[in-house]
């Protein structure tokens, strides 16, 4: 159920609200198969460095993986989640253009007239009608 295009992590405006598609863990280890949607302000992003073990012949191991994570203030509580996962704007449009769309969409016409009186009101977008799936 996206919203609007798909934001990367290091492009969220703090502040701003967004829904976020839970996938992964905090870590980004574990993937969770079904979607958990929450909508929460972007408070901050922290970088987290990796971890490396080093032996005496020189090799390195890597023990854990540098990551960045998001902080979103969801339902007034600050809950850390990975930057893996994906941020979509909210958008809400406001009030008084909802109410006219309204007024356009329930007027009893054919779909084919409301889409041609949409194409000359600036406050809709043009519509766009699929053919059903055979």
């Amino acid at each position: 159920m996206p919203l609007s295009k798909i934001i990367k992590a290091y492009d969220l405006i703090p502040g701003k609200r967004y829904m976020i598609d839970i996938q992964w863990n905090l870590t980004n280890d574990v993937r969770i198969p079904n979607s958990n949607y929450m909508i929460g302000t972007f408070a901050s992003s922290n970088y987290i460095r990796g971890r490396t073990y080093s032996y005496d012949t020189g090799l390195k191991v890597l023990l854990s993986r540098a990551r960045l994570e998001t902080e979103f203030i969801i339902d007034g509580n600050k809950t850390k989640v990975s930057s893996v996962n994906k941020f979509y704007e909210v958008l809400s449009p406001p009030k008084d253009i909802i109410e006219k769309a309204h007024k356009i969409f329930t007027l009893p016409l054919p779909n084919d007239i409301k889409k041609y009186i949409c194409k000359y009101i600036e406050f809709t977008q043009d519509l766009y009608y699929r053919p059903r799936p055979t």
